[in-house]
């Protein structure tokens, strides 16, 4: 009787605790999108994307993959500043992007060559 109070209690907390982690991912959004050469269209691999919000201490980065493509998951809502950086290329920086809760946001960007700087 014992171990099947114990098994019927061990399977009623996972069920909790996978409730609990489905809410709290519900809760959470999540921020994606490409990042290409404005000239060419061809996807940009390794550049960064920044992301930094009072929402949150510190900044969240990630990478663009062999695609160009890029995701941030696990954001709290608020407002959001993204910056696009790669070598070789000008830095872009979006302010004042909304995020709200459960909320999916693609933002996309081409992304434009430095011009050689004139001696």
């Amino acid at each position: 009787m014992y171990m099947k109070c114990r098994k019927l209690l061990t399977g009623i907390f996972a069920i909790f605790f996978c409730l609990i982690a489905f809410a709290q991912d519900k809760k959470s959004a999540t921020i994606g999108g490409s990042v290409k050469d404005a000239h060419t269209k061809l996807p940009l691999v390794e550049a960064v994307v920044t992301l930094s919000s009072t929402a949150f201490e510190g900044q969240k980065f990630a990478l663009t993959d062999s695609t160009g493509m890029y995701r941030i998951a696990n954001l709290p809502a608020g407002t959001y500043m993204i910056a696009f950086e790669m070598e070789g290329y000008e830095k872009f920086v979006q302010p004042n992007i909304a995020l709200q809760e459960g909320m999916s946001l693609g933002v996309s960007f081409e992304m434009i060559k430095e011009r050689k700087k004139q001696r």
